[in-house]
């Protein structure tokens, strides 16, 4: 992927008639702004001074100066130095961006950043300021930011945004969303699901009550799967099977390609509700299929590996780094991304403080129908987790864009038998595993697959052995070093939890197994109709996954949105999102906050995660 993406880069530059690697030194090279005043001010207030303040979130909006942004990323606390390290995007067509002026109130001065160039596409200039802010012990802050005019003039009443930092020895809060987007198969989602904007309005209230520090974009954070219906990729889907497969990826078609992604970038992160909250909360974020296009990575390898489909991916993750991750492809280690020596992939391990570390592996990049991530990536996922593992850590929540925890498809198949004709078995597959049409066509010609061929989700059978294995890397560390793992998934468009735990074990508090499954998903897509429901809670039973552990769905939802009693109780055909909070006992209250039957607020399905509690700990 990495190599089609240079090759576009030396034809790009080619044309323009720039030295590709002067090209590459020039983005990757920041103007030195002088020294960090705000970094180096001792505060002039007392922890117990700075209040939260209400939003205002009329006033809330894209800047008019750009195309897009402001968008701000969370990337890591460093501890020991209570400093909180982050960045914020804008896309501009200026060649002379303006400076990022940061007001920290605990400090006399306001703080400057000056914009660094990552990339440019067709006269568009992405550019990212660093932000690095001391953090107080015991109270947030309240940051607001703005950009100076031109020729450095600030106007009398700039747009402002503002953004919260937490205090290092206290609770790091957070969101989780996934898929949000609605597929083509959704029904007039104004009518039927009130568009977008419902839950996005939810999770903000709940910000204006307590703010987040940060929100977890689990994947599918944008849907990517309209790029296949651009005229030229109309016309490459048109072809038969073996001209497809053959087919050369030229200029034309990496234009359009590049083209759709770009604009529906700009589209996405500058509409309704969510991109206030692009610039209001910083964002962590992995990725999945559809913020490249459907299925990407699980179609048979004559397609996945042709040249049109690396060169979209190609495409995709050039953007994806650009407007998610704040990186190119020469920054993504300065982003805080790791990439093992198998060269593909870019995968985020995070301190949310003291208490908490979040691993985001890149389950997309090294895909094949047959692995998910490679073993060099294992290995390192291994000694980073263990490297970034503090004293003070309670906690390891693992992020995967699809749920491990999650009924078993061989125990499903028997299900879709029961069903009958409710439902055809394509069908199935699109509601279950967010499939839509774009993935019957590129498979194209290729026939009946088996369901496991289809779907790219760890409950497949080709996944088993990966699976197991890398549960058990988990269960070595949960053990050695004391630390209580929870995954958190989405993809699946409902709401829900599942468990590991170890086979004979009588104390959760102590069961380094006990691993709690977190499924939330969508905030914007509609959810499966009551028939999936029903057979996956057929398929959901207790079954081994090695010789000293267990997997299982667990019961959360006794009464729907509407008091009505359940019968089906692991999961909820509803839109939702994730609230994360951490208790004063070292928990963490994990809240599934799902849709009301009116598009109007939540209801909340509360899952306490304990620390595991442990004698000793290994360093």
């Amino acid at each position: 992927m990495e190599f089609l993406s240079g090759i576009a880069h030396r034809v790009q530059d080619f044309v323009t008639g720039e030295d590709h690697d002067e090209h590459v030194k020039k983005l990757d090279v920041a103007e030195d702004d002088g020294p960090n005043t705000l970094l180096e001010q001792q505060e002039e207030v007392e922890d117990a001074a700075i209040e939260a303040a209400k939003q205002e979130y009329a006033n809330i909006k894209p800047s008019a100066q750009f195309k897009c942004g402001p968008v701000l990323r969370y990337q890591d606390i460093n501890v020991d130095q209570r400093r909180w390290i982050g960045s914020a995007l804008i896309v501009t067509d200026r060649r002379d961006p303006p400076r990022l002026v940061i007001r920290d109130p605990t400090k006399g001065q306001v703080g400057y950043s000056r914009a660094r160039l990552l990339d440019s596409w067709e006269g568009n200039h992405f550019y990212r300021y660093d932000i690095q802010l001391t953090l107080l012990n015991h109270r947030e802050k309240n940051i607001t930011y703005w950009f100076e005019t031109e020729h450095g003039h600030r106007t009398d009443t700039p747009q402002t945004w503002n953004f919260f930092v937490p205090a290092l020895d206290e609770a790091h809060n957070w969101a989780f969303y996934s898929c949000n987007g609605f597929t083509s198969d959704v029904e007039d989602p104004e009518t039927n699901f009130h568009g977008a904007n419902p839950l996005w309005d939810d999770l903000l209230t709940a910000h204006d009550a307590k703010p987040f520090h940060t929100m977890i974009g689990g994947g599918d954070q944008i849907y990517n799967d309209d790029v296949l219906a651009t005229p030229e990729m109309v016309e490459w889907l048109a072809k038969d099977e073996e001209e497809r497969a053959a087919t050369e990826f030229d200029g034309q078609k990496r234009y359009a390609v590049e083209k759709y992604y770009f604009d529906h970038y700009c589209q996405h992160f500058s509409t309704g509700t969510y991109s206030q909250a692009l610039s209001l909360i910083p964002s962590v974020n992995s990725w999945d299929d559809h913020d490249i296009l459907d299925g990407y990575g699980s179609y048979p390898p004559k397609y996945q590996l042709c040249e049109v489909m690396q060169g979209i991916g190609a495409a995709a993750s050039r953007f994806y780094l650009l407007f998610q991750q704040h990186a190119n492809r020469q920054t993504t280690r300065q982003a805080g991304l790791v990439t093992s020596p198998s060269g593909k992939g870019w995968n985020c391990i995070t301190h949310f403080g003291k208490r908490t570390l979040v691993v985001l592996p890149d389950t997309r990049s090294e895909r094949t129908k047959e692995m998910i991530l490679s073993p060099e990536t294992y290995k390192l996922l291994d000694d980073t987790i263990r490297a970034n593992i503090l004293p003070t850590t309670r906690h390891l929540v693992i992020v995967l864009g699809t749920p491990l925890v999650y009924p078993a498809l061989t125990l499903f198949e028997d299900s879709l038998e029961a069903m009958g004709d409710k439902l055809s078995r394509q069908s199935v597959v699109g509601k279950i595993f967010g499939k839509c049409k774009a993935f019957e066509n590129v498979l194209g010609q290729f026939g009946p697959e088996l369901l496991d061929d289809l779907v790219d989700s760890w409950a497949c059978n080709v996944h088993t052995k990966e699976k197991r294995e890398f549960v058990e890397l988990l269960q070595s560390i949960s053990e050695q070093r004391g630390v209580r793992t929870t995954f958190v998934g989405g993809d699946v468009h409902v709401g829900g939890a599942g468990r590991l735990f170890g086979t004979n074990s009588t104390d959760r508090l102590r069961d380094p197994y006990h691993m709690t499954q977190i499924v939330s998903s969508a905030i914007v897509n509609g959810p499966p109709p009551k028939a999936v429901i029903h057979a996956l809670h057929k398929s959901a039973k207790t079954y081994p996954l090695n010789e000293h552990t267990s997997e299982e769905m667990t019961e959360i939802f006794n009464q729907d949105v509407t008091g009505e009693d359940l019968e089906h109780k692991m999961l909820l055909n509803r839109r939702n999102w994730c609230e994360v909070r951490e208790l004063s006992g070292l928990e963490l209250e994990f809240t599934i906050r799902v849709e009301n039957e009116d598009h109007s607020g939540t209801r909340k399905y509360p899952i306490l995660v304990d620390r595991l509690e442990v004698a000793t700990r290994e360093y």
